[in-house]
């Protein structure tokens, strides 16, 4: 695969980041995954002021050629160079190593590559046999800083623990012990007809799939949804829990400890999602 750093095309294996570098060395950096389906960007407007707000966020300084059209001309060049169709593109933004002047000074770099090969143009639907369970060895941050696509170090002891238990996904809790995100995304869980997931304040990532996804179940009559506060011990009194995965779909969970969830709502939820998008594409393409 290639991948774009500061406008040059690079093979996966070209050695580009000196020891000295910034996100390398305190993980000074933000980032942003967009889904390319059919050769086109999905949702690529609030993507990239996600981004921007990002960098504004981090005091990056932003480089005045960083427009929505800049961006995404250097992703189809990173499509047409891979020649691929469907895509989940990671933009990631870091300072650069200039030790005489102050961070909020420093000028930026950016990297394009692709983070995963989509095998269609639908957001998938991963259904196989799945199990979750709660991390408790330690609670996350639920400041707004945390809402922010960045480096976590923490999550990576909490991944190291869902790969040494074999599980597929893990819920984090915020202070309060109330379900914040998963490591993979947004947990979403459904009762009966009522759909609820954690609200952004208690430690959800902003997440664009997510925010486009809510505002598809907040439209449906045949669901009651909201954003809320939810205790872990709520997930053996639903029917189903699935998570949303940013720029890609739906990962359903199919057990937790002696729990067993079912599907079948959410198999319509993933055809929701999939309708919104090829409504979008035909509205594309009659324009």
């Amino acid at each position: 695969m290639k991948f774009i750093f500061n406008g040059n095309l690079f093979n996966e294996k070209d050695a580009i980041f000196g020891c000295k570098n910034p996100a390398f060395q305190s993980g000074d950096l933000v980032f942003e995954c967009v889904k390319i389906s059919n050769n086109a960007l999905q949702l690529w407007e609030e993507h990239y002021f996600n981004l921007m707000a990002s960098m504004r966020i981090f005091r990056m300084k932003i480089p005045l050629e960083f427009t929505q059209e800049f961006f995404e001309d250097k992703i189809n060049q990173i499509r047409l160079e891979n020649t691929i169709q469907n895509a989940k593109i990671k933009i990631s933004v870091f300072r650069n190593c200039e030790s005489q002047s102050i961070p909020t000074k420093r000028k930026v770099s950016y990297l394009i590559e692709v983070d995963k090969i989509l095998w269609d143009s639908n957001y998938s639907w991963t259904n196989n046999a799945s199990e979750i369970d709660v991390f408790r060895d330690f609670t996350i941050n639920q400041s707004f800083f945390s809402q922010l696509p960045i480096h976590r170090p923490e999550e990576l002891i909490a991944d190291a623990y869902r790969q040494e238990n074999d599980l597929d996904d893990l819920i984090l809790l915020n202070p309060e012990k109330r379900m914040a995100r998963s490591l993979l995304g947004t947990p979403f869980l459904i009762q009966g007809n009522k759909i609820s997931t954690p609200k952004v304040t208690e430690g959800v990532v902003r997440s664009v799939t997510r925010n486009a996804l809510i505002r598809l179940l907040k439209r449906n009559p045949n669901f009651e949804f909201e954003e809320t506060e939810i205790f872990p011990f709520e997930m053996q009194k639903s029917d189903e829990l699935f998570i949303c995965l940013e720029s890609e779909g739906i990962l359903s969970i199919h057990k937790s400890r002696k729990k067993i969830f079912s599907t079948q709502k959410t198999s319509w939820i993933v055809d929701f999602l999939n309708d919104s998008l090829q409504k979008k594409e035909e509205t594309l393409s009659v324009v």
